[in-house]
């Protein structure tokens, strides 16, 4: 009945150009991983951050003023 209607029989199916789509999919999942990776970078500087600054600061006390004190025999 439908192909008295329309005319057109049974329509027939044809393979999907997925070129364009898995290019997409690429991409996406490439800026996924991107941000993965700095957010995992993130969160280890905040987590050491402190620590870093308080053993680069008494480094640079001790190479400022301790060892200059030994050397010239300030004290």
């Amino acid at each position: 009945m439908a192909e008295e209607e329309y005319g057109k029989g049974v329509p027939m199916v044809i393979t999907p150009q997925m070129g364009a789509i898995e290019a997409v999919v690429e991409d996406i999942r490439y800026r996924a991983q991107l941000i993965a990776r700095n957010q995992k970078l993130d969160s280890g500087v905040s987590a050491t951050g402190v620590a870093g600054f308080i053993a680069g600061f008494i480094f640079a006390i001790v190479m400022v003023v301790i060892i200059p004190m030994f050397a010239w025999k300030v004290m």
